[in-house]
């Protein structure tokens, strides 16, 4: 079946019922422990994979011969929100794993050590793949809406969505670590090391 023919609202939800579920899977075998780094992967490319059909099904769908723009915001959200949405996830999931097994972030000095986890590989990839997917696709839409402009400023206008992009990709896994660390304190679970007491 061509891809012109997946202009159904239907498509669209089913793609994004198999995105809920992969991930929830994913989140609940990560939070469990039982994930290994094979099926993180799996998990990984399913998710992706559905969220490129995802993005291109409801381009097509919200395509207007007259306002191209419609077809590529239609893209943009079809693969960027899935997969932010499956970044913020794997947070809860990852911060209820940290509630239970709080040795896994500990305070150390000024510093903040982390054990490696698969459900954080997780986050990373879709946080940052989907922020900068949201971010070409709306560069792609300015670029669209100011095509017949001439200037600078209106040339310049179309990166201003992709420097947005890049930097909450560089800022979000500190606001991430903030909220774990806040959560852990509020909780009295915050595992704090003195620099003296480690010597």
């Amino acid at each position: 079946m061509a891809i012109e023919t997946w202009d159904s609202p239907y498509i669209v939800i089913w793609l994004c019922l198999g995105v809920l579920a992969t991930v929830l899977t994913y989140g609940t075998r990560g939070y469990s422990g039982k994930l290994n780094g094979l099926e993180a992967a799996f998990y990984g490319v399913v998710i992706g994979g559905l969220a490129i059909l995802d993005g291109a099904v409801l381009g097509q769908t919200m395509y207007d011969k007259t306002e191209k723009v419609w077809g590529n915001l239609g893209t943009m959200l079809g693969l960027s929100g899935p997969l932010i949405v499956s970044g913020l996830i794997l947070i809860v999931f990852y911060r209820n794993r940290v509630v239970k097994h709080p040795d896994e972030v500990t305070v150390k000095g000024e510093d903040l050590e982390i054990n490696k986890s698969y459900l954080l590989g997780g986050i990373t990839s879709f946080m940052t793949y989907g922020l900068l997917a949201a971010g070409i696709g709306a560069m792609n839409i300015v670029m669209d809406i100011v095509e017949d402009k001439e200037g600078i400023i209106y040339g310049l206008a179309g990166l201003v969505p992709l420097v947005i992009a890049i930097w909450l990709i560089a800022k979000y896994s500190k606001w991430m670590f903030k909220y774990i660390v806040w959560v852990l304190r509020r909780k009295g679970l915050l595992q704090v090391v003195d620099d003296k007491d480690s010597k």
